[in-house]
C-alpha cells in the first residue's frame, strides 16, 4: 500500500469509521449486521424489517442500533435500505457475484465486494463525466480483464456532518474512464478531490472493507 492510499485510508476511516462501529455493537446486532449484507450476495436483496423480526426480538431497536453505528440506513418505513458496502437503491456501480446482481454505494465500494467476499466479481459502471461504460473483472485484489485504464476519484469536500455518508460523501466517489479524465476532474479543485489508478484504488477499497470482513462471517 502506498503512502497516498494509507494516508486516504485513514481520512476515510475517520469519517466513516465502520469497522469500530461493527466493533461497538453487541454479539446479536453485529451478527444481524453480518446476515444483511450476506444477503445482498445470496439473494441480491438485504433483509426486510419483517425478517429482521423473525431473527431478533426487537427489530426496530436492533436496526437503530446498527444504524448509530454508521453500518447501515434505513428508508422511511424503517426496512434496511442499505448496509455498506450495499444499497438497495439503483445507482450506477453494478456488482455481479454469486449469480445475483447488487448495487454498491460507490466506485469504492464495487472495488471492495470481491475481496471482501474472497469470489469473483464483475462491475458494471459508468465514468461520471465522460458517461463511458466501464466493466471489471476482478478476483480478490487482482483484475482479469476490462476497462482496465480507469481511474477512481474521490471529492472529500462532500462529507458532510449534518447528512449520513451514503447521501454525501458516498455519492462523490466514483470511476472516471482513464487517467486523462481523472487528471483534468482533480485540477478543478485539487485542494478537496483526490485521484487513484485502479490498482491503488482496489488497495484502497480493500484496505477499508477488509478488516470490516474479517470481524464479520461472510459468505458468498
Amino acid at each position: 500500500m502506498n503512502t497516498e492510499v494509507n494516508t486516504a485510508l485513514k481520512r476515510l476511516n475517520s469519517i466513516l469509521p465502520l469497522t469500530s462501529g461493527l466493533n461497538s455493537l453487541s454479539v446479536d446486532d453485529a451478527a444481524l449486521y453480518c446476515k444483511l449484507i450476506n444477503s445482498y450476495v445470496q439473494q441480491g436483496r438485504t433483509l426486510t424489517r419483517d425478517e429482521v423480526g423473525e431473527i431478533v426480538g426487537n427489530a426496530e431497536q436492533a436496526l437503530n442500533n446498527i444504524v448509530d453505528s454508521k453500518l447501515i440506513v434505513l428508508d422511511a418505513d424503517g426496512n434496511p435500505a442499505g448496509a455498506y458496502p450495499f444499497t438497495s437503491e439503483e445507482r450506477e456501480h453494478k456488482v455481479h457475484v454469486n449469480g445475483v446482481t447488487v448495487h454498491c454505494m460507490c466506485a469504492l465500494d464495487a472495488l471492495a465486494v470481491s475481496p471482501m467476499f474472497n469470489t469473483p466479481t464483475m462491475i458494471d459502471s459508468q465514468c461520471r463525466l465522460t458517461g463511458k461504460k466501464i466493466h471489471i473483472d476482478q478476483i480478490g485484489t487482482e483484475f482479469r480483464g476490462g476497462t482496465l485504464d480507469v481511474w477512481f476519484g474521490i471529492n472529500w469536500g462532500a462529507a458532510a456532518s449534518d447528512a449520513v455518508c451514503a447521501e454525501s460523501l458516498c455519492m462523490e466517489m466514483m470511476f472516471l474512464a482513464n487517467e486523462s479524465v481523472a487528471r483534468e476532474w482533480v485540477a478543478e479543485s485539487p485542494e478537496k478531490r483526490e485521484i487513484f489508478d485502479l490498482p491503488s484504488a482496489v488497495d484502497f477499497a480493500a484496505g477499508f472493507f477488509v478488516p470490516l470482513a474479517e470481524n464479520c462471517r461472510l459468505a458468498a
